[in-house]
């Protein structure tokens, strides 16, 4: 989300980024004359347009990796925020979001909410910021183990902070970390979320960019049998405009 916002003082306009990485190969699988096809795809994009008082922006993203003939991992997500009284130190969010991760069993999540921004710091060479707000969030799991589909509608608690660091005039450093709490009266248990996201991103020109991207999930209890922490690295190349 902090990779798409945009500082700049004029209002009235339309901004966006687009990446894309691509790999493909085969390699040797150890008999004479066979090999191993290997494709993966990871795309993303941001669209903001920016008013007098408010932001809106639109991401999403896609992540696909085929082995051995099969589909290993198929995520997506899209993500739609609005912030009012963007020059505020303190603004007001509205969010929604739909997601879904088919190798992990997650079959959907669509969430929305709203909160509060503050800007700890807002310097030419760190922008800080804090946010808290409530959310509703329902999702549909699947079992793979067992087979069969869990649904949860849990309200939570949603907290962040992010840093934007500009390094020199071609490296910016940004982060957002996330946790996430709340009750499944189902369950009858808490469930917390800790998720972040670090991107290192290298201008090329005014238009290209070489980008670096960390990001990892913790979940405390996790609704179907899989690892509490998962996180994935990747290097691309995007186009701004």
């Amino acid at each position: 989300m902090e990779k798409a916002r945009v500082e700049k003082d004029s209002s009235h306009y339309f901004t966006g980024k687009l990446g894309v990485n691509l790999n493909l190969f085969n390699s040797a699988i150890g008999k004479e004359g066979e090999t191993d096809h290997f494709l993966g795809l990871t795309g993303n994009g941001n669209i903001g347009y920016v008013s007098e008082h408010n932001t809106y922006l639109l991401l999403a993203s896609y992540n696909y990796v085929r082995l051995k003939g099969e589909t290993q991992i198929e995520t997506g997500y899209v993500h739609g925020r609005v912030t009012f009284r963007r020059k505020a130190r303190l603004s007001y969010e509205a969010f929604t979001q739909g997601q879904y991760d088919y190798n992990r069993g997650l079959e959907l999540r669509v969430l929305a909410g709203a909160g509060i921004r503050f800007a700890v710091v807002h310097k030419e060479n760190l922008k800080f910021h804090l946010g808290t707000g409530l959310m509703y969030e329902h999702e549909r799991w699947r079992n793979l183990e067992e087979n069969r589909y869990i649904n949860k509608n849990i309200p939570k608690l949603s907290n962040y902070a992010s840093i934007r660091l500009p390094l020199n005039p071609f490296l910016e450093l940004s982060t957002i970390h996330y946790y996430q709490v709340g009750y499944d009266r189902a369950a009858g248990m808490g469930r917390h979320r800790f998720s972040g996201d670090v991107s290192i991103v290298m201008k090329i020109n005014s238009r290209f960019q070489l980008t670096t991207n960390f990001s990892h999930t913790y979940e405390n209890r996790p609704i179907v049998p899989i690892p509490n922490y998962l996180y994935n690295l990747t290097n691309g190349i995007q186009l701004s405009f």
